[in-house]
């Protein structure tokens, strides 16, 4: 097992980004596995939408997220760095993906990330939000 550690740095001249659920650098050691996960979204077991909820696309993906971590080993607490992507981006959608991604992953610490507005997503009809992750370990 390797005991080196994951550092995320917030420089103290920038505004705090734990407010918004991310930190402005993730550093990671030499000696650790990078994992590069594609990106989910709000699929069931069949590749179908669950809900054109955005909400619930937020949970579902959070959810697809942890199962696709479980089946490598890793947790949320392993994920350096998120892009999202959100069709029709409104800051209520912001809001909604900060406050679910607080409740459904409780991580110790919040990845380096970037939220890209989309018009659509070629996933599937009505698809409102893919995430990809980078995590090490």
């Amino acid at each position: 097992m390797n005991n080196e550690k994951t550092t995320f740095i917030n420089p103290s001249n920038l505004f705090n980004p734990q407010n918004y659920g991310f930190s402005h650098v993730a550093k990671i050691s030499a000696h650790k596995e990078l994992f590069y996960f594609s990106g989910q979204w709000a699929s069931d077991e069949n590749a179908q939408l669950v809900s054109e909820d955005f909400e619930e696309q937020v949970r579902r993906t959070a959810s697809n997220i942890k199962e696709t971590l479980s089946a490598v080993g890793l947790s949320i607490d392993d994920v350096v760095k998120q892009t999202v992507y959100i069709a029709d981006f409104t800051p209520e959608k912001k809001q909604i993906l900060v406050a679910v991604a607080a409740e459904e992953w409780k991580a110790k610490n919040f990845p380096a990330s970037s939220i890209i507005p989309v018009p659509v997503m070629a996933t599937t009809p009505n698809c409102l939000i893919e995430i990809e992750i980078i995590a090490a370990k």
